[in-house]
């Protein structure tokens, strides 16, 4: 998402030499197009700039998205890699994948609280709660 997002900037900026035109028919765009943003034309990817509608054909300015072919591409390559793999996935991947990590964003239950208490003034305009994580620690 987040190359895609930085290729739609960069598309505002580029002059129309540095864009590839791709000539559709309507339904030749109809089955290329992925979305309002993309088409996908010989299996590249390619960022749409802006369209042009002529006649019977739609004029696509586009940039050919290299970061997103090489990740496609790489995903592609590992799931080809994980088919043709009759070995056993190791215990230990399998745990770590398994895992579940705690998010920080997760309120704890507090069962209890430990209220400090200061002898300043500035200490009588706020109180301070400590909440108690009855967790484990984390082992190694």
């Amino acid at each position: 998402m987040a190359i895609r997002l930085e290729m739609r900037e960069q598309l505002k900026f580029l002059p129309d030499n540095e864009l590839t035109v791709l000539a559709f028919t309507p339904e030749e765009f109809g089955k290329a197009k992925v979305d309002d943003h993309e088409v996908k034309v010989n299996g590249h990817m390619y960022d749409i700039a802006r369209t042009v509608v002529k006649e019977n054909h739609i004029l696509v300015y586009a940039k050919q998205d290299e970061a997103e072919d090489n990740l496609l591409s790489f995903l592609d390559e590992i799931v080809k890699r994980s088919s043709h793999d009759k070995k056993p996935v190791p215990s230990q991947l399998l745990q770590w994948l398994t895992l579940i990590f705690i998010s920080p964003e997760i309120n704890f239950i507090q069962k209890e609280a430990i209220k400090i208490n200061h002898a300043s003034h500035y200490a009588a305009l706020i109180s301070y709660h400590v909440p108690v994580i009855e967790t484990p620690p984390p082992q190694a």
